[in-house]
C-alpha cells in the first residue's frame, strides 16, 4: 500500500510543479526595468506574446533606444529573466520615434486582460483563440 500511494503522489507533487503560471506583462516590464535600464520602461513600443494559456512562457519586448541600430531593441523575457537581447534585423513598421506607450495610462495587466476576454467569452457562449488590443494612441 505505501508503494502505491508514493507512486500516485509522485505525479500529482511534479505536475503542480509544471503547472506554475508564466508572468504577466507587467512582471516582464519589470523583469526588462530591474535587469537592463530603468528608462526602458518608460520607452515601450509593444510588448507582445503568442500561444499563453492564459499567459505565455516568453514576452517579447521592443524599446526605443536611440543607441540600437534602427532605434529599436527587442528583449525577450521568460521565467523571470532576459532570454534574449538584439537589435531587429528587420525595420520596425513606421517610426519607433514618439510610437511608446504611455505606461502610466495602463490600467489592466494581461492576466486581466485574459479574465474579462475569458468571462466576456463564457457568457456569450464562444470560444476565443486570441486576444490583441491595438492603440492609435
Amino acid at each position: 500500500m505505501k508503494q502505491f500511494v508514493f507512486a500516485v503522489a509522485l505525479p500529482l507533487l511534479a505536475s503542480a510543479a509544471f503547472a506554475q503560471e508564466n508572468q504577466t506583462a507587467y512582471e516582464a516590464l519589470r523583469v526588462v526595468g530591474n535587469n537592463l535600464n530603468r528608462d526602458y520602461v518608460s520607452h515601450v513600443i509593444s510588448v507582445t506574446g503568442v500561444r499563453g494559456n492564459p499567459q505565455p512562457e516568453t514576452w517579447k519586448i521592443l524599446v526605443e533606444d536611440q543607441r540600437a541600430r534602427g532605434g529599436v531593441r527587442e528583449i525577450e523575457v521568460a521565467n523571470g529573466r532576459i532570454v534574449s537581447e538584439r537589435t531587429p534585423v528587420r525595420t520596425v513598421v513606421g517610426s519607433a520615434e514618439g510610437a511608446t506607450v504611455n505606461t502610466s495610462r495602463l490600467n489592466l495587466d494581461s492576466s486581466g486582460a485574459y479574465a474579462v476576454a475569458s468571462h466576456t467569452a463564457e457568457k456569450s457562449n464562444a470560444i476565443f483563440a486570441t486576444a490583441s488590443r491595438k492603440s492609435s494612441t
